[in-house]
């Protein structure tokens, strides 16, 4: 069994087979897959007689079925013969096999032979129901099977391996006609069939998948121009300063853009989150084919819905809930960089601005010493305590440095800074030197 196995392996016949396909009959990848199937030696001959199941009864032996786009060869004879490579690999890694069994110069005709090591059919729609078929096709149960197939399946449970494998277009393809087959079933609550909708994929092969099973198969590549545009881990950060707040406090109103990303020069927000609008998309189209008599949770089980979305579905459920737009600018004040204008205040306390015909004298706050001033930055390190910042996974015990990174970047606003500040304290970490938590005042306040 693991000669037998290990031969198709890397390096053996799954080589071979994939230069036959590829370099000799040139195809793409994509136009051609392989399904290797186990089988044991004897199916019932030890019921008949001793004679009749041979040396050979309960051992295992593979079927290879190799399924590829036959519409452009005229004549399969050909093709059919340059699976003789193949089966010559097979004989030379493979020390049990013997030519006996695999003597393809005794095939009269590739495409009418039903035992021989080498055949071709042409007639084949679907993969899988012809190899369940011609591979054995057993329905009872396992103890009823013959005593062949009882013991050959005991060898490879005790040996945990696989009976089959298939290649990735063959497991593409079984995907895509399972969600085609879910689409058409409509208690299985998916909407889309297969290649509706369509998303892009980073992993290794094809780049436009279906978004409901993500296999590419039958979808045309060229549906999406390209990967979207891949995101910083600043603008992280930034997206975070936009949505600092997402559910305040019922005692206090919904802070408005503006307020939640005071560093930014001009900010639009429109719409919602690409998961939200997904989400939104997908609970319309349900309601639109099934209608609205439908309850919230055997709504979110239909969909596959994380139930952290309970309240969001539950008001699209409800027509309540729509997407929204708001916007900042911000362009036209004062450049964030240097020193700025603060205020002037008189002596008696009174504030006004610039102007009247002399000169002001005014104190001008460096935005390096507000945000030092006005986070944590202004305490005093304590033996073992310093300064990192989150987005940078910079650390300094020099406070001026870590507030000048934030400038640097056009984060001026303490609150934001706050934010991505983290001082870390060793000695908290150190069982060993009596200080089993943090000072309070370098504690985030979200956290006291």
């Amino acid at each position: 069994m693991d000669a037998i196995h290990d031969a198709f392996s890397y390096g053996g016949v799954r080589d071979t087979l994939r230069n036959v396909m590829e370099y000799h009959l040139d195809l793409d990848p994509d136009q051609w897959g392989y399904w290797l199937q186990a089988e044991p030696h004897g199916m019932g001959a030890a019921s008949k007689s001793d004679e009749d199941a041979g040396l050979n009864a309960c051992y295992t032996h593979i079927h290879v079925g190799v399924y590829f786009d036959g519409g452009r060869f005229d004549d399969l004879r050909p093709v059919a013969s340059e699976f003789e490579r193949v089966i010559d690999k097979h004989l030379e890694v493979c020390d049990p096999a013997g030519w006996s069994a695999h003597n393809y110069d005794a095939i009269d005709d590739y495409l009418h032979e039903d035992n021989g090591c080498i055949s071709m059919n042409a007639d084949v729609g679907n993969l899988g129901s012809y190899l369940a078929a011609y591979m054995g096709g057993y329905t009872e149960d396992l103890l009823d099977k013959p005593i062949e197939y009882i013991a050959w399946g005991a060898v490879y449970w005790s040996a945990a391996r696989r009976r089959t494998s298939r290649s990735q277009t063959v497991n593409q393809a079984i995907r895509a006609d399972r969600c085609e087959q879910r689409a058409e079933n409509e208690e299985s609550g998916q909407v889309d069939s297969h290649g509706e909708r369509v998303r892009w994929d980073d992993g290794h092969g094809a780049d436009v998948v279906c978004s409901c099973c993500g296999s590419p198969w039958t979808i045309e590549q060229d549906r999406l121009d390209g990967p979207p545009e891949r995101e910083t881990a600043l603008d992280d950060d930034l997206r975070w300063a936009a949505d600092a707040v997402t559910s305040p406090p019922e005692t206090e109103p919904g802070r408005s853009l503006a307020d939640r990303w005071p560093s930014a020069d001009s900010a639009w927000s429109y719409g919602e989150s690409p998961r939200k609008a997904l989400i939104r998309e997908r609970v319309l189209d349900y309601l639109d084919v099934h209608g609205r008599d439908v309850s919230l949770p055997s709504l979110l089980a239909h969909l596959n819905i994380d139930p952290s979305y309970k309240e969001f579905v539950g008001e699209i459920l409800n027509g309540t809930e729509q997407p929204e737009f708001e916007s900042v600018d911000r362009r036209r004040r004062e450049p964030q960089f240097g020193y700025e204008l603060k205020a002037i205040v008189d002596a008696d306390g009174n504030e006004h601005q610039p102007g009247g015909g002399g000169v002001d004298m005014v104190s001008l706050e460096s935005p390096i010493k507000n945000i030092i001033q006005n986070t944590r930055l202004g305490n005093d390190l304590s033996e073992g305590e310093i300064y990192r910042d989150a987005r940078t996974e910079v650390a300094s015990h020099n406070q001026k440095m870590i507030a000048a990174r934030f400038v640097e970047d056009g984060i001026t606003d303490p609150r934001v800074v706050e934010r991505f500040l983290i001082v870390e304290d060793y000695q908290v970490s150190n069982p060993s030197s009596g200080r089993d938590e943090r000072r309070r005042c370098m504690v985030h306040p979200s956290e006291r």
